[in-house]
């Protein structure tokens, strides 16, 4: 009856993923309930992929480089897919 355990195993550069792929996401932690289907949890993963949010990080540095140059930081992003995900 606990909130499942998700990380990514592919290196990723986002505000709110860390370096060992850990995910802060409020339906894995504190708003977790067991009647959350696995479909709920992907779909807020994707949301939160489509729309980091950089005042609430888990990457501190990644969080500072996209408050202050957001362009550059997708940039990176783009570039760590292509390095890691292919």
């Amino acid at each position: 009856m606990v909130a499942p355990k998700v990380r990514f195993l592919t290196k990723i550069y986002h505000p709110n993923i860390d370096r060992l792929g850990r995910i802060c996401l409020d339906v894995l932690k504190s708003n977790w309930s067991p009647a959350l289907q696995i479909r709920t949890i992907l779909l807020s993963i994707q949301a939160l992929l489509s729309s980091p949010n950089p005042d609430d990080p888990l990457a501190n540095e990644v969080a500072q480089a996209w408050k202050d140059d957001e362009k550059k930081a997708i940039e990176t992003a783009r570039e760590w897919t292509q390095m890691y995900a292919k």
